[in-house]
């Protein structure tokens, strides 16, 4: 499997720029069409076919500003996607920006969004986009921190697993990735009485799996004592890991979101790039 269709989100929020690069040098590297997607930040059922105002009606004076500033945001995508010289389109869609991107990245294999930011309060970027878009859309998420990264993620990979069909899907969706890694470790958390986790065969199965997709991992099974979030954090913090690959954990009701705490801390506090899967 390889990355043939990647969607980005493009707003106006001050990382939207590191998001797109990091989307842009992903789609160089698989030779993948890149996909910038701005919503102008009103609900599809206010516009279901569209935005239509006519020009100085009171609806116009409120909705227009939405609309040219996700233009804007589009026209920064095209020149940053055109600087890494690969494929791209711009997408503007009349609708919030999480359930644009939910919708659209069903024709994608990869969503590239950034960390929410509480002290940016943007309409396109407030809203827990991230696990929305993971829990509702039914695609890998890369998630790009708030903080500075130095290149794109791939190099040093760390892989959450904990055995569960949420860390198998997330584990399939990063081999891409792996491929290209100059070192993977898978991270297993054996929680006390584990009899599957600690199996020899299971290490076999895995490493195996792996080794069959070109990926050559290390396995490192680790007696669960302490909060899986900061446990996963603090391991990709010593070890210098640019990537961490993991399961989302949780469940969606309409627009309301119960994250597992695992998940939760790790979306919240992240440094390093993350790819989740649910």
């Amino acid at each position: 499997m390889s990355y043939r269709t990647i969607i980005v989100h493009a707003d106006a929020s001050r990382h939207a720029p590191q998001r797109i690069q990091v989307a842009a040098r992903l789609a160089a590297e698989h030779e993948a069409h890149l996909v910038g997607v701005a919503a102008v930040g009103v609900s599809r059922e206010v516009f279901p076919h569209g935005y239509h105002a006519a020009p100085g009606k009171l609806e116009a004076s409120y909705f227009e500003p939405l609309q040219a500033t996700a233009t804007r945001a589009l026209e920064q995508f095209a020149e940053l996607a055109g600087e890494a010289g690969v494929a791209f389109e711009k997408r503007l869609v009349c609708d919030l920006a999480s359930e644009a991107l939910a919708r659209l990245g069903r024709f994608a294999d990869l969503l590239v969004v950034s960390q929410d930011d509480p002290d940016e309060a943007l309409t396109d970027t407030i809203g827990r986009i991230p696990e929305y878009v993971a829990f509702t859309c039914a695609r890998p998420v890369l998630v790009v921190p708030r903080a500075p990264v130095a290149h794109g993620p791939g190099r040093h990979v760390l892989v959450a697993w904990n055995g569960s069909k949420e860390a198998s899907a997330a584990l399939l969706a990063a081999l891409p990735l792996m491929r290209g890694a100059v070192r993977v470790t898978v991270v297993a958390f054996r929680p006390p009485g584990d009899t599957d986790l600690g199996d020899p065969q299971h290490h076999a199965d895995l490493t195996a799996f792996l080794a069959r997709h070109d990926v050559q991992a290390e396995i490192m099974a680790v007696d669960r004592q302490i909060d899986g979030g900061d446990a996963l954090l603090g391991i990709a913090a010593q070890g210098a890991y640019d990537l961490l690959v993991m399961g989302c954990y949780g469940h969606s009701q309409f627009r309301e979101l119960f994250l597992g705490g695992v998940t939760r801390k790790v979306l919240q506090d992240a440094t390093i790039s993350v790819l989740m899967a649910h």
